[in-house]
This record gives C-alpha cells, structure tokens and sequence, in this order.
C-alpha cells in the first residue's frame, strides 16, 4: 500500500514538471537541452518544436511560431555581436 501512494505521488511529480508532451522518444527535452548546453534562446526553439502538435490546448502552429520568434531573437543578438565586433 505504501509503495502504490509513493507511486502515485510520484506520477503527480513528474507530470507537474515533466509533463508528456516533453516526454516523447528516449530522452526528455529538458535533458536534451542541457546535455548540448543550449542557451536560454536556442533551448526554447528546441522546447516549442518539440512539444508541437503534443501539448494540450495548444496547436503545432502556435508551438511553431513560438519557435520561429525565439529564431528571430537569437540571430538579432548574433547579428548585435558580429556588428559590435566588426566596429
């Protein structure tokens, strides 16, 4: 009795912060990210494609778009910096 409520607390855990929509395939996306040390920007393109079309409430192409303006943002912040340094 004891390991089945250790069992649904634990399921409770894990959907609270690893929901299914980022549990797809063999590694999880937040593990995916930090295991190629992603910054804040190009973790997100890979969070919202990821989760596309998965999570609940949200369409593929909201997910998507969501990707495409953290895109925008990383290559504004790269063009700032070859900008900068070429002055």
């Amino acid at each position: 009795r004891d390991s089945s409520r250790k069992l649904k607390t634990n399921l409770h855990h894990m959907s609270k912060f690893s929901p299914h929509h980022y549990q797809r395939g063999v590694i999880e996306c937040w593990d995916f990210i930090a295991d190629a040390d992603l910054d804040y920007f190009l973790g997100n393109v890979i969070k919202y494609t990821y989760r596309a079309g998965f999570k609940n409430g949200e369409d593929a192409r909201d997910d998507l778009l969501k990707a495409r303006a953290y895109i925008h943002k990383k290559l504004e912040l790269l063009d700032k910096i070859n900008t900068d340094a070429s002055t």
